[in-house]
């Protein structure tokens, strides 16, 4: 949250002003512009920086530094770089995601934090330091682990930076990405793949620079091309300059590159010159805009003519952001004299910390009753924000009472309740604040009544950085300060990946009545909701898990414990979409559907990619796959890895929309990226059999291998498949059997058609036309469409009236799980030729298991039959058909009862 001008009402002027002889000292006020404005009003002065335009939103940033590489040299400053740049940014109002030594997975689940801690509107920052490197117009960051020792691994290896850009792009409105990372080419290999294309590396120098879009700013440590250095410190001279710098808060942006250049060529004799591009059409200041010093506009204190001497009290002025404070005594008394503790006078134009104020002494001489003397002062931050005030000091009799003290006496009372009431609070225990849900109310029940905006103060005297703590929408840190009316609007919002261990902020309350000044420590309790825990999605990036795959869901359970979150926070779709996979996984199909379409209505981008997915299966919705596409689309250009896998393979394909391999292909390398293993497979399975790309068995092993080691169940099936063919590997059954078995228990739909092969020819087990029967029929019930044609083709080596309607349906099914498979097209033309009364008994059957009356199943059918099936139609809501369409919408609709898992196709 960016931190917002806080305007409490200051305390309001009461009586006015009635003494004659103070009437031209008060006109002299109004002419200084001390009472021109609105009674109670605090003056306040914005800078010329405060007025400029500014961007809006949260602040989010992701800071990552590589130093100790694994399989080449290891770098000096990176981990120091990124500790600084984070504690910086931190004081800039960023909330940061930091990630040092990162391996390829882990550099995978930090950008996916990042981006889930991105909404629109907000601010994006990238900054890395470590190595990066060159290839063809593209630049690729490294993890640690990178070894690059196959000229296929830059795949599986990098994260391009133009990728995460258009992310950042897709999910906020500004966006700054900061490179320390333009060094030689540290690695040995001559060439490196990106897909189809093979680029020559040699000792390349530096990066290219990154084509810009508008909103952008993109800096480098040094020129394109030129390499940057680490320097003799503990920094490198590029980031220690702008470590240095970027809290001037006279420094826009452009202008603090242009200090950071000057810096950086001096430091290093000239042979390092920062770049940067910018196409930004606001300002940007990493010191946001200062609120203002809060001064209590009007001050009142009535004194006794014959006191000797008596102190003002004049509320000490607050600036809520911390800071020194200077006040000018612009205006003094015409009669008396205002003195400081120790009898040191002071005249108009004199400068003293603001926290004298509240000790200035009046020593009334020569003042008579009735007499009203002005004192006026501007307090001035360090920032140059300012504010004036007045103070009135109204000389009485000897014998009258000072005014006000019952309204002192009863707010001290009320401040000592409620500080009272907070320790007591704060001692009791964590408040728990579940991560993802918005900023969580941490004294919603503080008794705050009554109290005044400007009197009394709470300082934030730690927060933990997994925390950000707000009060009235300003974010709150160290050293910070809000009014203690304010109490019962502090909240806090934990960190994504907070919830491990408990967090703390500390709070400095203020003196009351001889009791000092003490700190109370609050604990916080970060909490990941049960719905998240049991039914987040792998790589969601409005998400705030990991995530579990489809064949891990416990339905029931998810259910149940996202019924609850969506109760709790009726205002989010993660929630809505996570139930929504519990009723896919389920098998209720219909309800799945209206929770994914109300989840993308509430703008959860998965959402619309799994319901683009049922439009294309046509799973309990009718198949459109124009606009599955069209929903793929709208996901994949926010970044959600499976949106991409799934668009690239309908534009490979041309399902959908027009057929291009190649923007396909850069899509499913954009997943492969992520770490989404469904596009390891794909790719791995194009090059196995020479589809869409050239053959190349060695880099289908690669994929496949890789997608097994991260559990993947179609990475277990892939690899049984290369060992049952020797492709790639040495020809082992018993090792194909395994990974077919592995692939089966996790739920694959035609892992049991792989098993059933294996039984079928004999291979390593002994030949079984019986089980491998089983086994098909299993995988066909899955929804597996050679599955069910596998099945037939065993049911028509069968004799008999059972045997040949029971193939009849299995070819219908081979049609209906999936109808565009090259199983379909073959069972489409063995229904065809199959005889007509058994398709008529097959449907009687059908329409009768499903409760219609077609009348007697006998393979005749006449108007009672066409009657059932007119009912059908109606009551599914499917399109009506006829012939063996209608048969196959039948079998579909019946399958489809017995809630098949289509959330692991």
């Amino acid at each position: 949250m960016q931190k917002r001008d806080y305007r409490p009402l200051a305390t309001r002027v009461g009586k006015s002003m009635t003494s004659t002889k103070p009437v031209g000292r008060l006109r002299k006020a109004v002419r200084m512009g001390l009472l021109s404005l609105p009674v109670g009003a605090a003056l306040a002065l914005p800078s010329a920086q405060a007025m400029a335009q500014t961007e809006d939103g949260r602040r989010v940033a992701l800071v990552i530094g590589n130093q100790e590489y694994q399989y080449v040299t290891p770098l000096e400053n990176p981990v120091t770089d990124t500790t600084e740049i984070a504690r910086i940014l931190r004081e800039a109002d960023f909330d940061v995601t930091i990630g040092t030594d990162l391996n390829k997975k882990d550099l995978e689940q930090v950008v996916r934090r990042f981006l889930r801690e991105l909404n629109d509107g907000d601010t994006a920052l990238f900054y890395y330091s470590g190595h990066a490197l060159q290839v063809g117009e593209s630049n690729f960051i490294l993890p640690v682990d990178a070894k690059l020792s196959s000229q296929y691994d830059l795949e599986f290896e990098s994260l391009k930076v133009s990728h995460l850009l258009d992310y950042m792009k897709a999910a906020s409105s500004l966006q700054i990405v900061m490179l320390d990372a333009c060094r030689d080419n540290p690695f040995e290999i001559a060439s490196l793949f990106w897909g189809e294309e093979e680029y020559s590396l040699g000792k390349t120098r530096g990066l290219r620079r990154i084509p810009n879009k508008l909103g952008t700013f993109i800096s480098y440590a040094t020129r394109p091309g030129q390499v940057a250095y680490d320097g003799k410190g503990p920094m490198s001279p590029f980031t220690s300059s702008v470590v240095e710098n970027a809290l001037d808060p006279a420094l826009e942006i452009k202008d603090l590159m242009t200090k950071v250049r000057d810096d950086v060529v001096r430091k290093t004799g000239g042979q390092q010159i920062p770049y940067e591009d910018s196409t930004l059409v606001t300002s940007f200041y990493f010191v946001p805009p200062k609120p203002a010093p809060i001064v209590t506009a009007h001050h009142r204190v009535s004194v006794s003519a014959s006191a000797e001497s008596v102190p003002i009290s004049i509320p000490e002025p607050v600036q809520p952001e911390g800071g020194t404070l200077k006040a000018k005594l612009t205006l003094l008394p015409e009669k008396g004299t205002l003195k400081l503790p120790g009898g040191r006078a002071v005249a108009e134009g004199d400068v003293i910390d603001a926290a004298e104020l509240a000790s200035l002494e009046f020593f009334p001489e020569g003042s008579k009753p009735g007499d009203v003397e002005l004192i006026s002062y501007e307090v001035e931050d360090q920032w140059g924000g300012s504010a004036s005030a007045i103070a009135s000091i109204t000389v009485a009799q000897a014998e009258a009472p000072v005014q006000n003290e019952q309204v002192e006496e009863n707010r001290t009372k009320r401040l000592e309740a409620l500080l009272s009431w907070l320790g007591n609070t704060a001692s009791k225990g964590a408040v728990e604040a579940d991560i993802g849900t918005g900023p969580v109310n941490v004294y919603p029940d503080a008794p705050v009544e009554d109290l005044p905006a400007t009197s009394d103060w709470l300082k934030v005297v730690s927060v933990d950085t997994d925390l950000q703590l707000a009060s009235d929408n300003r974010l709150l840190q160290a050293g910070d300060r809000f009014p203690v009316s304010a109490l019962a609007t502090l909240t806090v919002r934990p960190q994504i990946g907070s919830e491990s261990e408990a967090r703390k902020f500390a709070l400095e309350l203020p003196a009351v009545q001889g009791t000092p000044a003490r700190t109370i420590t609050q604990i916080v309790q970060p909490r990941v909701t049960q719905c998240d825990r049991l039914a987040t999605q792998p790589f969601d990036l409005q998400a705030v898990t990991e995530g579990r795959l489809a064949n891990d869901l416990d339905a029931a359970a998810v259910d149940t414990a996202c019924a609850e979150a969506m109760a709790a926070y009726p205002e989010i779709g993660r929630f809505v979409f996570q139930r929504g996979r519990g009723a896919f996984a389920a098998g209720n199909l219909q309800q799945a559907v209206g929770y994914f379409e109300q989840a993308y209505q509430m703008g959860h981008v998965r959402a619309g990619q799994v319901l683009g997915r049922m439009y294309f299966l046509g799973a309990g919705i009718d198949r459109d796959r124009e606009k599955a596409v069209d929903l793929y689309r709208k996901a994949a250009e926010r970044g959600d890895a499976y949106a991409l896998h799934s668009l690239g393979m309908a534009e490979i394909k041309g399902e959908g929309t027009a057929q291009n391999e190649k923007d396909g292909l850069d899509k499913l390398l954009q997943s492969v990226e992520a770490g989404h293993t469904f596009s390891f497979n794909a790719i791995g399975g194009f090059y196995l059999n020479g589809q869409h790309v050239e053959e190349n068995i060695d880099r289908a092993v690669y994929y496949y291998n890789r997608s097994a080691s991260r559990n993947d169940i179609y990475g277990y099936l892939n690899m049984g498949t290369l060992y049952r063919d020797g492709k790639g590997v040495p020809q082992d059954y018993e090792a194909a059997l395994g990974w077919f078995m592995k692939a089966h228990e996790g739920g694959h739909p035609a892992a049991g058609t792989a098993i059933g092969l294996l039984y079928y020819n004999g291979q390593g087990v002994e030949k079984n036309a019986e089980e491998a029967t089983r086994w098909f029929r299993e995988s066909a019930q899955r929804g597996d469409p050679w599955g069910a044609f596998n099945t037939a083709w065993m049911l028509g080596q069968q004799d008999g009236d059972a045997a040949g309607q029971d193939r009849v349906r299995m070819l219908a099914m081979a049609v209906a799980v999936e109808p565009s498979s090259q199983a379909a097209e073959q069972a489409k033309t063995a229904l065809g030729d199959a005889r007509k009364n058994l398709k008529a008994k097959v449907l009687q059957q059908t329409l009768t298991d499903l409760g219609f009356d077609p009348g007697p199943v006998d393979g005749q059918p006449g108007r009672k039959t066409r009657e059932a099936l007119a009912d059908f139609f109606e009551a599914s809501g499917r399109a009506p058909s006829e012939g063996d369409e209608a048969l196959i919408a039948l079998v579909k609709h019946q399958w489809e009862q017995n809630r098949p898992r289509y959330d692991l196709f």
